[in-house]
């Protein structure tokens, strides 16, 4: 429930919003790793921000695992 009365509140939030027309970019110009950049920094920012969460409190939940 925090997380989600924290995402509104964050300075990235609105980058949800921006569309892809305001950006120029030459696809001849630029290689699949900025590609995928661009993705992760644009279409899939929240989603990729999510699963980084989830990883991040199984990689928690397993060290206190082991440590039992």
């Amino acid at each position: 429930f925090s997380l989600m009365t924290t995402i509104p509140d964050t300075s990235w939030y609105g980058i949800l919003w921006t569309t892809r027309s305001n950006q120029i970019v030459e696809q001849g110009l630029i290689n699949n790793v900025q590609q995928i950049g661009i993705h992760l920094a644009t279409d899939f920012y929240l989603p990729f921000e999510l699963i980084s969460i989830i990883l991040l409190v199984s990689l928690i939940g397993a060290i206190t695992m082991a440590r039992q």
